[in-house]
């Protein structure tokens, strides 16, 4: 299984997002934290189930929740660029920059 690692910006879309469902609905952030995990988990497996998307990233679906997964595919590992609402402005992820080489 190949390791996923997460972008500072990716990272904390994750936690705020899983701390403003936790305050509107105790329990909501922890579940919605649990299905990126399992997205995560299912790309981790197989890294081209994703929509192929522009720049090389590819796309997962979170399930239950209007979050999308964005992320690039590197030989030894997944970069996960964007958890991203599906409300936010289209591709305003996609000025991040990647990691420049595989660091493996």
């Amino acid at each position: 299984m190949t390791d996923a690692r997460f972008s500072t910006h990716a990272y904390a879309e994750l936690r705020n997002d899983t701390d403003f469902y936790n305050m509107q609905y105790p329990g909501r952030g922890d579940r919605f934290a649990d299905a990126v995990e399992a997205t995560v988990a299912v790309i981790r497996r197989n890294p081209k189930i994703g929509t192929p998307y522009r720049k090389g990233y590819r796309k997962r679906k979170v399930p239950k929740f209007p979050h999308s997964i964005f992320y690039y595919e590197y030989p030894t590992y997944i970069w996960v660029q964007a958890v991203y609402h599906g409300s936010r402005k289209p591709d305003g992820w996609m000025n991040r920059d990647l990691p420049q080489d595989d660091p493996a």
